[in-house]
């Protein structure tokens, strides 16, 4: 619809400028061209506003990515640094609509609505990297996982950020991969099994 549509720009907008203190449901209807009326005709507070955008965000960044993921190949190595380049850039490219969320939306993090919607990526990212790190023994596999993702999303976060951008953005997320392909072997064991599997 025109008006929510409308409302979502304008409420990315604010965010993007002028963080989570400028975020009030009048700037926002003000920005937007329509009546506060029409604010609250369609969100009952701006909490469910924010949820919307975090919601359109985090579905544009899926789309995005989980086509790396879910159709990798055998090649994990070759899978996970592309999937590392691609987040690194879709960090930088929306770093200041993120920075604003992380703020104005301390408390929605909380809600079961938010942990779900981030557990649908999670999930997906969870099962390439259990197929992906394979040798690792299976006591250690969640702790594993849990480091990767941690250390990835935590340090693409802090660059970004500080307006790490373009050709040495990618060497970072280059150098990221190449430690833990390297630590963990990522990919190694698919191929040795296979090589078994296919000697005489």
């Amino acid at each position: 619809m025109a008006t929510v549509d409308a409302l979502v720009e304008a409420a990315t907008y604010i965010l993007s400028q002028r963080g989570g203190a400028g975020f009030t449901a009048n700037r926002i209807a003000e920005r937007a061209g329509v009546n506060i009326a029409s604010f609250y005709q369609y969100f009952p507070n701006k909490e469910a506003l924010l949820f919307l955008i975090a919601q359109r965000t985090w579905d544009r960044q899926l789309a995005r990515l989980a086509p790396l993921l879910s159709h990798a190949g055998p090649d994990k190595a070759t899978s996970f640094r592309d999937f590392i380049r691609e987040f690194f850039m879709i960090e930088a490219s929306e770093a200041g609509l993120r920075r604003a969320l992380r703020v104005a939306s301390v408390d929605l993090r909380q809600t079961e609505q938010f942990q779900a919607l981030m557990g649908s990526g999670d999930a997906l990212t969870r099962r390439f990297l259990i197929e992906a790190v394979q040798e690792v023994p299976m006591k250690d596999l969640d702790f594993v996982v849990r480091f990767i993702v941690l250390l990835t999303t935590s340090f693409a976060e802090r660059t970004t950020d500080e307006g790490t951008t373009g050709a040495e953005l990618i060497r970072q997320a280059d150098l990221i991969t190449e430690m833990l392909v390297e630590k963990f072997r990522i990919g190694a064991a698919r191929r040795e099994t296979d090589e078994l599997m296919s000697a005489p």
